[in-house]
């Protein structure tokens, strides 16, 4: 079984003689940091991605998938280069000052970093004012003596304990190595497991970038949005040019549009006789402004009489039509084939041959003549037109012959 040693350094901040908080300085430390950080801009990254599409779903608009991705791609890459280095850091030292971001509170006047961890050694910071010392197996060390300058740092080597004294803050630091092992049973992983544990605020470097930075990629992906797909067809290619075509160009499209809106025509024909159920044309004038609005219409020509009275109707239902932007006002007539309704007729075959007398008389009427008489209308019925003529001239013959 492998063993890997890592170095730990251990940090007791005391005030007064009591106990205040305990840190922990590793490179594991530091590594979970890091993944931490990704698995955080990964996640982050999805979420605003995941968004702009539901964005885009609602308002009916398709992504362009390159750009798309290319933004929120180049997006993670940014926050990561800008962000790692930065959790690195901040988990590979221990600072002290007032400010609540530290992770331990002195009287200095600005922020102090205390332990700093550079490749595979741990720094210690020495400043005027400090008293304390340094035990490495020999003779303890007055921290006093070792300064040289305004400051100087000093290695922590494997098994050295500092005492460090600020004011009234009290700093005990140590410098231990701990061994892993590939079973994570064992005492010894569970001790780098603490020791590698990250701090609850380990975001705080590049928290608030990064949300403005995803605020910016939900902006940024609503320049990646396109219309909705649709058909390529003659309609579509005609709407986009019709603001630059010609007048002639300009009604023709208007036809196309009537005639494509004349199944709402059927419904007037729902209540008229068998005789109006018929196909015909209808010249319906209407005129327009540039935007396509019905400013008025009428029913100029028809080719339905007196005898079906559907021009009335008609009008009302032009007056619920839509037509497309126009390059100018315009006032047309456009010829519609109206084809009566969208309800299919029962398709007729004329009844060959003719019904023989009825073989009852008023009052002398049998069952079974009356059931092969009605038999036979209905199968005219079904026939259709011609055949229903021809049941009815031959019931009037048989009441006539009652």
């Amino acid at each position: 079984m492998t063993e890997v040693p890592e170095r730990v350094i251990e940090v007791v901040h005391l005030e007064h003689g009591r106990p205040v908080s305990v840190h922990t300085l590793s490179a594991a430390r530091e590594r979970r940091g890091v993944w931490a950080t990704l698995a955080f801009l990964a996640g982050g990254t999805a979420l605003g991605m995941a968004l702009s599409v539901l964005v885009a779903h609602a308002i009916e608009k398709l992504v362009y998938l390159p750009a798309f991705v290319g933004v929120w791609s180049t997006l993670f890459l940014g926050l990561a280069w800008f962000a790692v280095p930065r959790v690195r850091g901040r988990l590979g030292r221990y600072t002290i000052g007032a400010s609540l971001e530290n992770d331990a509170f002195s009287q200095v006047s600005n922020r102090l970093t205390l332990i700093r961890r550079r490749a595979d050694r741990f720094e210690l910071t020495v400043l005027p004012g400090m008293h304390g010392h340094i035990e490495n197996g020999r003779l303890p060390i007055p921290i006093e003596s070792l300064l040289e300058g305004p400051s100087c740092t000093v290695n922590l080597d494997e098994g050295s304990v500092a005492d460090v004294i600020l004011g009234p803050s009290q700093f005990i630091i140590r410098s231990r190595t701990l061994r892993t092992s590939r079973s994570t049973s064992t005492p010894a992983s569970a001790s780098v497991a603490a020791a590698s544990a990250i701090p609850a605020d380990w975001m705080r470097p590049f928290a608030r970038t990064a949300v403005l930075v995803f605020q910016g990629g939900l902006v940024a992906s609503l320049f990646c949005l396109g219309p909705s797909g649709r058909p390529i067809d003659d309609r579509m290619a005609i709407h986009m040019n019709l603001k630059t075509a010609t007048p002639w160009e300009a009604e023709k499209w208007l036809r196309v549009e009537a005639q494509l809106q004349a199944p709402s025509l059927y419904a007037c024909f729902e209540r008229m006789p068998l005789a109006c159920q018929r196909p015909g044309y209808v010249g319906i004038g209407v005129s327009l402004s540039g935007d396509g609005e019905i400013r008025s219409h009428w029913i100029a020509r028809s080719t339905y009489d007196a005898e079906c009275p559907v021009e009335s109707c008609m009008s009302d239902i032009v007056s619920t039509w839509a037509f497309d932007p126009l390059p100018q006002a315009m006032r047309v007539i456009l010829p519609v084939q109206v084809l009566r309704t969208d309800k299919p007729l029962v398709l007729v075959q004329p009844v060959h041959g003719r019904v023989e007398s009825c073989p009852w008389r008023a009052g002398s009427e049998t069952a079974s003549s009356r059931a092969q008489f009605e038999l036979g209308f209905e199968a005219a019925v079904h026939a259709g037109g011609e055949g229903i003529a021809t049941a009815g001239q031959s019931w009037s013959a048989l009441v006539g012959s009652r």
